[in-house]
Order: structure tokens, then sequence, then C-alpha cells
């Protein structure tokens, strides 16, 4: 049986499906008797849209003083929401008008999200996360989903 956890997106509601997470980690870390229990420990393959897409690589990134295990606790990926959300979500009354509320344009800005991620990953990539994954999206320009593998940034060779 192969364990698939799916995270939905939400924008700053990513908070949400977090806050579940830090409770799961905590009843697995409680029933295995491992303080060191992550969320990744329990699934095979992590997948999660827009913000959920974060959370997954969240529970993925690989902690270099321990290699093969996740670098970071459930509770501090829903740190990011909590001490960044303003940065990250930040949009104003003119930038909604303008995108009409997200329909013709991304409704936030990339600016803050992208230091934010590159505050806590760094510089990695989906394919060094640890264990299988997918993160979906959408491109506005192209009016279609999209869709980011750990099989295919390890084995595209210009990555």
């Amino acid at each position: 049986m192969i364990r698939i956890l799916s995270i939905d997106g939400g924008g700053i509601r990513g908070i949400i499906p977090g806050q579940i997470l830090v409770h799961l980690e905590k009843i697995f870390q409680d029933k295995s008797g491992n303080p060191d229990a992550r969320i990744a420990d329990y699934f095979d393959m992590i997948a999660g849209t827009s913000t959920g897409g974060i959370l997954t690589c969240f529970y993925l990134m690989p902690d270099p003083a321990k290699p093969g295990r996740p670098k970071y606790k459930a509770t501090e990926a829903v740190d990011i929401y909590v001490k960044r959300g303003q940065d990250i979500f930040e949009k104003s009354f003119f930038r909604n008008i303008i995108t009409l509320w997200g329909i013709r344009d991304k409704e936030y800005s990339v600016k803050g999200l992208e230091k934010a991620l590159a505050d806590f990953f760094y510089d990695t990539q989906l394919k060094n996360l640890i264990k299988p994954s997918l993160v979906t999206a959408y491109d506005i320009e192209a009016r279609c989903a999209v869709f980011f593998t750990q099989h295919d940034a390890q084995s595209d060779p210009y990555n």
C-alpha cells in the first residue's frame, strides 16, 4: 500500500491544513514514542496545490545535518504563515482592482513569497527533497495547470 498525503492550497488559509498536520505529527510522536517523528516518516509521497505545495516542500526539505531526514517540524512549517504571512500574501485594494480580484492576474506579488522561500529553502531544489513529491499550480497567463514532480526534476538535465 502506498500512502500519499495531499494538501490543498488556499493562500494564507494554508495555515489550516498546516495546523491539522501539526496535530497529526504530535499524534505520530506520541504513538511511536519518537519525539523526532515527522510527517514525512508516515507517507510515501506528499502532494500539494499552491500553498499546499509550499507545505509539501517544508515537510520534505532535507536536513543537511541529518541526511535523509526532514529539516523542519510541522510547527516550523506553520511558522512561515504566522511570521511571514503579511509579507507573502500582501495585497492592496489597488492590486485587487487591477487584477480583478485575481481573475486577470495573480492575486499577490511574488516578491514577498520569493524572499520568504529563499530564507527557508536556500538553494534547495525539488529534486533534493527526501521523498517523492508533486506540486501543482495554475499558470494564469497560459490558463492551464502546471505539475512539478521530484521525478521530473531529477531527470531534467538542465535543472
